[in-house]
Parts: C-alpha cells; structure tokens; sequence
C-alpha cells in the first residue's frame, strides 16, 4: 500500500478491519498533490523498495517484520477505544 505519512497510521488500522494487519506500507511525505513530476519521482524511488519487499518477500517474513509495528498502530498503548466497532 502507497500512502502519505498523514494517512499511514489509519491505512493500518483499515488493512487490519479486512484481514490484513501485517500490510506493508510505503509512505511519502504529504502532500503530494501539487508537486512536479521530478519531484514525485526522487519520492516514487524512495518508496520502491518498500513496494518491491511487500511484493515479493514471504508472508511469514512480512508478518515477523511487522507485528509489534502493527499492534501499536492499531492498538495503541494508553489509548481506550469505544465496545462498539466503528
């Protein structure tokens, strides 16, 4: 998944609501939407090899690589959440 940095956390948690906690995700600083095409381009190549490594690495190695990263955006410690599923 492609986000900006504002979105990662709550791209987490939404991957997490169908079935995927363990999701890699590339982020870029935001925002995006009135940079040039050079400038998105040095932030595409930054973001490639995350991109790659979610597409090619082994189910079992993302999900080692991000469990303690995804328990914390998606339950973040100290932090109380309503019964009921929004």
């Amino acid at each position: 998944m492609v986000v900006t940095d504002t979105f990662s956390k709550f791209a987490r948690r939404m991957s997490s609501t169908q079935g995927w906690p363990y999701v890699i995700i590339a982020e870029t600083g935001n925002p995006i939407r009135q940079l040039e095409p050079e400038a998105l381009r040095v932030r595409a190549e930054a973001m490639i090899g995350t991109v790659i490594e979610g597409l090619t690495l082994p189910p079992a190695e993302i999900e080692s690589r991000l469990q303690k990263v995804a328990r914390g955006e998606i339950h973040p410690e100290g932090v109380v959440r309503s019964a009921v599923p929004v």
